[in-house]
């Protein structure tokens, strides 16, 4: 008995987005980080990428690794969607001035949270003195560092809101 293979247009869509893109299938392996080959591969279906190479196509193209495998992206509005939200959805919201405001609140309130969980974390780590289990201090230096990476996110978050017109009290570091 042959195992069910669910029908994909991974293929296709990979074809129809380098297309849409301008791209050659040289600037696409390129821009990945494969070779020509592996992109005409994909594109002929004949190969399938492994799934760190999935990810960085699917983040490239802007569209969720789903909408690329099951859905036929080269049909009108599957074609706008971005990360499962229609294109003309996501604008609409960006020319709402109330919604941009929802959005900035939305992000304050979240740098907020965040400032607020390491300054706990440094509280916590004063007052441990220097009776920190080795195992604990990595994970430490995993949460400044994630702290770090949320916090430049949140400046650049706030930032393109800025960029938009919405307003932005200045962020404190």
């Amino acid at each position: 008995m042959e195992p069910m293979v669910e029908s994909t247009y991974l293929d296709k869509n990979i074809r129809f987005l380098r297309k849409r893109m301008n791209l050659s299938q040289e600037e696409l392996a390129c821009k990945i980080g494969l070779n020509r080959g592996n992109i005409a591969s994909y594109e002929n279906g004949s190969a399938e990428p492994k799934v760190c190479n999935l990810l960085r196509i699917s983040r490239l193209f802007g569209v969720s690794i789903c909408d690329l495998a099951q859905r036929d992206l080269s049909e009108g509005q599957a074609a706008s969607r971005v990360n499962g939200h229609l294109v003309s959805d996501l604008q609409d919201q960006l020319k709402n001035p109330e919604q941009l405001e929802v959005i900035h609140s939305n992000a304050q309130r979240m740098l907020q949270m965040i400032e607020g969980l390491m300054t706990c974390s440094r509280i916590k780590l004063e007052q441990a003195d220097n009776q920190i289990p080795q195992e604990l201090r990595l994970i430490i230096v995993n949460f400044e560092e994630l702290y770090r990476t949320a916090r430049s996110l949140m400046d650049e978050h706030l930032s393109l809101l800025k960029s938009l017109n919405c307003k932005d009290s200045s962020t404190t570091k």
